[in-house]
């Protein structure tokens, strides 16, 4: 009599319990694995070198121009041309800047034309400007051009002449920073047309203390013609170089708020406070904490105190 082989089921305890283990397993590799490499990074991480950097302080001023102007008007009702264009553009004395109904204006000077107004003609004063606070001269103050052909009424505002030679001034706000108190005391401003531009001097006719801000007025050293089309004006302040250590901005970082970079000396780290500003190609001007030639650690976000392993 052949009797039948039958197989005890397994149990499903001994599987679950089976995968339990080979999951801890795998975990447990996975964590050893990260391990090891957290550790080698920890202690075989980039390293940079602190290199001489130059910033330029810059203060850009908000403010208003002033400069001395004839309104011109239509000598007869009818429409308005401008032969020589809206402008702006220089004009000598006595050329043809527009004819109304048939009859010609002209130039009584020479200067800058402009066929436009922007309605503080004849009301633009210095000392009445000078009480003004600094919301003020945040306001847009922006030229109306008049339209070729436009129909115009006799007496009526068809332009302006900017008289050429003439003292071009700017009244503002500023907030000093770098050397600007020296430049103050001396009486002349560095001042460029933009950040690329080079330096010109600009003297200083007054200069107040307001609360936090000092009120200035400066003679410009140029009057370009475009500079007629607004009287809303930001001046740039060539306020000094600041000189330092530039090292990555992803070397800095904050501890216990404080910013520093983790400062290497010999085969350890060191996390070291420093100052500085921020600078361009996203990188930190350190002006103190570390020296041009220090090695720090180029990614601050991984880095820790303690020994490493340069080689």
């Amino acid at each position: 009599m052949v009797r039948r082989f039958t197989p005890e089921a397994k149990k499903r305890s001994f599987r679950i319990t089976y995968w339990l283990g080979v999951a801890a397993i795998a975990a447990l590799w996975l964590w050893g694995f990260k391990s090891y490499f957290s550790r080698y990074e920890y202690l075989h991480p980039d390293i940079t070198w602190a290199a001489p950097g130059i910033e330029i302080n810059v203060i850009k001023v908000n403010g208003l121009l002033l400069w001395k102007e004839t309104v011109l008007k239509a000598p007869a009702p009818g429409t308005v041309s401008f032969p020589l264009g809206k402008g702006p553009v220089r004009v000598a004395r006595g050329a043809v800047v527009a004819r109304v109904g048939g009859r010609e204006v002209k130039a009584e000077r020479q200067g800058y034309f402009v066929a436009g107004h922007d309605g503080r003609e004849g009301t633009w004063r210095y000392p009445a400007l000078w009480q003004e606070g600094p919301g003020f001269f945040e306001k847009s103050v922006k030229l109306q051009f008049v339209a070729d052909n436009a129909a115009v009424q006799r007496g009526e505002t068809i332009g302006k002449l900017i008289e050429q030679p003439q003292t071009l001034r700017f009244v503002g706000y500023m907030s000093p920073a770098g050397d600007a108190e020296e430049q103050i005391k001396r009486k002349k401003f560095r001042v460029r047309m933009d950040i690329d531009d080079t330096v010109s001097m600009a003297n200083i006719s007054v200069a107040m203390k307001s609360g936090s801000l000092t009120k200035i007025c400066v003679t410009m050293p140029w009057f370009q013609p475009s500079l007629v089309l607004s009287r809303n004006y930001t001046l740039t302040i060539d306020a000094g170089l600041t000189k330092g250590a530039l090292v990555p901005m992803s070397a800095v970082t904050k501890k216990d708020g404080k910013n520093g970079v983790y400062l290497v000396r010999g085969a350890r780290v060191i996390f070291t406070p420093v100052e500085g500003i921020t600078a361009e190609n996203n990188k930190f001007l350190t002006t103190g904490g570390i020296s041009v030639g220090d090695a720090i650690v180029e990614n601050a976000e991984d880095a820790r105190e303690g020994k490493i392993q340069l080689w």
